[in-house]
């Protein structure tokens, strides 16, 4: 366990305990990137007094620059100073993670059933006519290109041909970037809407764990996965447009994310392969 200073509550100290555990990945990017403590730190302050200054009108308190200091544990000068900055700012969660109009299309493409290769333009089914029925503030043609770009199809001969094989996930596009901060903030959200509030509404948040496997099992479980999230995806997908095109109509405010992971590595203080074969007990 850390050293906490002693301002920090004992309730307060087992939540930082998970927290930390929260952080590693993140902090692992970070790294990778080029983000040291020092940014980090620096960079934390104005999202402490944001989910600060949310906090108070959720308790419908007095905002003062002592009550957000209090709260959020920054010093009044820094409160004072950023406070002005955040009220003139976008809510940074409002374009966070949502998919860009090529990805909508590809996504739609790999769930309405329709053929790998579509021609370029005309009637339905053709990838003019899909563009469109995601968006009509961006040119098919637009659209295309960027598809181009991203490698998730080629163009020949008149018609699109869907490279399902690329459509994976590429660290090099911020869109990527942007897409995973998104899935991994809502997800969070649903969890500490579920430990903190007290209402009947639970979002789900569940996963399955496993343990003692083999590295080929635990590749043949991954594949498991893949496939019961195309089924997932596919089933969603088909709810999610016709209600999409009916609520948006009459100025529909609400938004929801449906997302599944995987991932699997080697167990904690795991034994040499000779070692394990000795192992006699049964895994817990």
């Amino acid at each position: 366990m850390p050293p906490y200073p002693r301002s920090v509550a004992p309730a307060g100290r087992a939540v930082l305990d998970h927290a930390l555990v929260i952080l590693r990945p993140l902090v692992a990017w970070l790294l990778r990137s080029g983000v040291g403590y020092g940014e980090f730190a620096a960079a934390l302050k104005p999202v402490f007094l944001d989910m600060a200054l949310a906090e108070v009108a959720r308790g419908g308190t007095k905002l003062t620059d002592s009550a957000l200091s209090l709260l959020s544990g920054l010093h009044r000068k820094d409160v004072r100073a950023l406070v002005p900055v955040l009220q003139g700012a976008a809510d940074p969660s409002a374009a966070l993670g949502k998919p860009s109009p090529a990805s909508q299309v590809a996504t739609r493409w790999l769930t309405n059933g329709w053929p790998e290769r579509l021609p370029v333009a005309g009637p339905e089914p053709s990838f003019e006519a899909l563009a469109r029925s995601v968006s009509q503030d961006f040119h098919p043609r637009a659209v295309l290109l960027e598809l181009i770009r991203l490698g998730v199809v080629e163009e020949a001969d008149g018609a699109v041909h869907l490279r399902q094989a690329a459509f994976v996930p590429d660290a090099r596009h911020e869109e990527t970037r942007r897409l995973m901060a998104g899935s991994v903030a809502d997800h969070l959200a649903a969890g500490v809407h579920n430990l903190t509030e007290d209402g009947s509404r639970r979002f789900l948040e569940q996963s399955v764990f496993a343990d003692g496997l083999s590295a080929e099992s635990a590749r043949a479980l991954e594949q498991l996965a893949n496939a019961l999230w195309q089924d997932v995806l596919t089933a969603m997908v088909q709810a999610a447009v016709p209600l999409c095109e009916k609520d948006e109509a009459a100025g529909g405010d609400q938004r929801i994310r449906l997302g599944m992971f995987c991932y699997s590595a080697p167990m904690a203080g795991a034994a040499a392969p000779d070692a394990a074969a000795d192992e006699k007990d049964p895994p817990v």
